[in-house]
């Protein structure tokens, strides 16, 4: 899955820190973010790279102002990853070769993987700074920590931490088959039952009201079976496993979620070539028997 970067370790304690000449800057504009393709596979630009081809002047103010990240290590060795939010276009074009890709390309292409999850990560902290500029409370425009990774209103006091939405999975079987779905809005590829953990319900009952609400199915022995950071959306995704409870399995499929839900046998999936997501990693194991 697209967070497993071993033998490299992801840190994303808060620290206060400033880039150095190496440190990847993650530049975002318009929802798009600059990489850079080189012989070793995708990166982002460095540090050193946006000062000596750029310049620090007063037509890139952002280069004085980056937000620290996080990093990741290697065994001693430490990559420092800063963000920068573009408010233009800027003219990148004596960087190494490069293009400006939307979070799609860092999912499904991005190599190495532990540059794509950097790029996840850097998005979900990316939207969460750029919705919480101002105070929600009193309207004053928000500070960040010296100290935390939190955004706090100098006038009322409120303080913001990054938000993590949890949603489950839910991979329930029956005779041999698995309930597998397609979104009335999504891209075409088979899903399993998911959905956000609601106020006042542990995760292990959403995915019987998930299951419930989208496909009319009442599941049993609902048990744990993994999680996965998912920062293209802000989730905690929570995956389980389940059973049919009892015999009717007649699906009652609500079409304003979804544009399939069925019985799937394993050898009527085809092969699965995506490896970033927890949702394809469970179909796959289904397919082969070791789910």
């Amino acid at each position: 899955m697209i967070q497993e970067i071993a033998p490299k370790k992801f840190w994303n304690a808060y620290e206060n820190r400033k880039p150095q000449d190496d440190s990847e800057i993650i530049c975002v504009w318009d929802g798009n973010y600059c990489i850079i393709h080189g012989e070793q596979g995708d990166r982002f630009p460095r540090y050193e790279e946006l000062l000596r081809e750029n310049g620090v002047g007063s037509d890139y103010a952002e280069l004085k102002n980056l937000q620290y990240l996080f990093a990741i290590f290697e065994g001693e060795a430490r990559r420092d990853y800063f963000l920068c939010v573009c408010e233009k276009a800027y003219d990148f074009s004596k960087l190494p070769t490069h293009s400006w890709e939307p979070t799609w390309y860092m999912n499904h292409k991005m190599a190495p993987r532990h540059e794509a999850f950097a790029g996840m990560t850097a998005h979900h902290l990316y939207v969460w700074y750029r919705d919480n500029r101002f105070c929600g409370r009193c309207g004053t425009k928000m500070v960040h920590d010296d100290v935390q990774r939190m955004m706090q209103c100098p006038t009322c006091g409120n303080m913001v931490f990054p938000k993590i939405a949890p949603a489950v999975l839910a991979a329930v079987q029956h005779n041999g088959k698995m309930l597998l779905t397609k979104y009335a809005h999504g891209d075409g590829n088979y899903a399993l039952v998911a959905g956000f953990v609601e106020i006042g319900e542990t995760a292990e009952e959403c995915v019987a009201r998930e299951v419930m609400e989208e496909t009319g199915l009442r599941v049993k022995n609902v048990r744990y079976y993994d999680s996965q950071p998912w920062g293209f959306a802000g989730n905690l995704m929570i995956a389980y496993t389940a059973e049919l409870d009892g015999e009717d399995d007649t699906i009652r499929r609500d079409a304003s979620e979804l544009a399939v839900a069925e019985w799937v046998a394993p050898e009527e999936i085809t092969d699965i070539f995506d490896y970033s997501s927890l949702t394809r990693e469970m179909i796959r194991r289904f397919r082969e028997g070791r789910l």
